[in-house]
């Protein structure tokens, strides 16, 4: 068993650009996770029955980007990417800022704010992911993207660390030019990050340098022939079925609880903060464990375990506080064991899969199962919280077996491949 820990330790040639690429994810968390509390608070301001609208919204608004996305991967070096797409996103929320001093926000613009968030956080978030994947080997991805992770944990601690304890003092606007901030300070650690890692392997200074290439029809014609992509995607679909119904179900508690903006803003800040005290945790030591024990599939069973008996807990005794505990456990499950577990499933594939195929699953794919998820809660909702639970626990039940084979076609994929250079 200590052979096996210390086979999925850090080496040390690999600590610099680790403790780098975790900054990064740090700092991007930390100012992404002072955007989300405001999100959730001020889409409130439109009222939780307009959130399924706004989710169609924001997946209309990912069809959109995507393509203009694809066309700068296909041209801009690899090391230019983070600040590429980061720029924009960043003078968008200052802008949003602005319009909101003096802390009044109208439903207009709660509703421009939360589509803002809920669409570009999932491209930010799949940039510096592609470029991880890019930037190491399966071997070393195994040993070094729990701690990556852990980072972003961290991050996601401080931001809604921030905004519990600072939102209502100096108001909403602050917070956004805060998180700004951050931003600009990942662009900067990203590229520090690369620089380490072209130092460890040189043939990332050469990748560096180079732009992916190819076309988006090629990305989606790559994404149906894949059976391994198609159960990667089949995954992340029913992972954001079961956000978007307990989300709806969790807004509906908070609006009806919380009467005013900033102390729902503190309430989901303390949310998050538990969410990622507990995934923390997941990624520091629990990810290691498993993959040294069972590999990718058995973080995967795992995580879909623990979730099914999160659910079957809160159908049995339904309640308000319930809900938000059972939200922090499937949150932390899906952060701390899924999303490491999920990025280390790309480093088997081709940069342009890393980059795009990826970027597809990651934007536009999540979001239009979330607005999916929000019309199926359409449906359910009038069955109530008990019901509602039970039906996710039997699914879940399902999606064990699922990981189970999506764990074995890794295995599969990973004794085929060959490092791209």
């Amino acid at each position: 068993m200590q052979a096996a820990s210390l086979r999925f330790a850090p080496r040390p040639a690999e600590r610099a650009s680790l403790a780098a690429a975790a900054a990064t994810y740090f700092l991007l968390l930390c100012g992404y996770y002072m955007l989300r509390s405001l999100r959730e608070a001020m889409v409130l301001q439109a009222g939780s029955a307009r959130i399924p609208f706004f989710f169609a919204i924001t997946f209309g608004a990912m069809l959109a980007v995507l393509p203009v996305y694809w066309w700068v991967v296909a041209r801009v070096p690899r090391r230019h990417l983070m600040a590429c797409v980061y720029a924009p996103v960043i003078a968008l929320f200052a802008t949003l800022a602005a319009l909101a001093s003096g802390n009044f926000v109208t439903p207009t613009l709660g509703g421009i704010y939360f589509v803002s968030v809920a669409g570009l956080n999932l491209l930010v978030i799949s940039v510096f992911w592609s470029t991880m994947v890019d930037l190491w080997n399966p071997d070393s991805a195994k040993r070094v993207f729990g701690f990556i992770a852990a980072g972003g944990s961290a991050g996601a601690l401080a931001g809604p660390a921030f905004n519990a304890f600072f939102v209502q003092q100096i108001g909403a606007t602050a917070v956004i030019y805060v998180a700004c901030g951050f931003l600009v300070a990942a662009v900067l650690m990203g590229m520090l990050t690369r620089h380490l890692r072209a130092r460890t392997d040189p043939s990332k200074a050469g990748d560096a340098s180079v732009a992916v290439g190819g076309r988006a029809i090629e990305d989606l014609a790559r994404l149906v022939r894949s059976p391994y992509l198609l159960g990667i995607a089949g995954l992340l679909v029913l992972t954001q079925l079961f956000g978007a119904i307990m989300y709806n179900e969790q807004a509906r508690y908070v609006e009806a609880a919380w009467p005013t903006l900033t102390e729902r803003a503190a309430i989901f800040a303390r949310v998050d903060l538990a969410t990622n005290v507990l995934a923390l945790v997941f990624q520091t030591v629990v990810v290691a464990w498993l993959t040294a024990r069972g590999g990718v599939r058995a973080t995967l069973v795992t995580m879909w375990a623990l979730v099914a008996v999160s659910f079957a807990i809160l159908a049995i005794f339904p309640s308000g506080t319930l809900l938000l505990v059972t939200q922090v456990i499937r949150r932390s499950c899906d952060y701390g064991l899924f999303k490491p577990a999920r990025e280390m499933l790309f480093t088997v594939l081709s940069p342009e899969t890393k980059f795009k195929s990826k970027s597809l699953l990651d934007t536009a794919l999540q979001r239009g199962a979330d607005s999916i998820g929000n019309g199926i809660y359409v449906l359910v909702s009038g069955l109530g919280l008990a019901m509602i639970a039970g039906l996710c626990a039997a699914a879940c039940v399902l999606l064990v077996m699922g990981a189970r084979r999506l764990g074995a076609a890794y295995t599969d994929q990973e004794s085929r491949a060959t490092p791209s250079r």
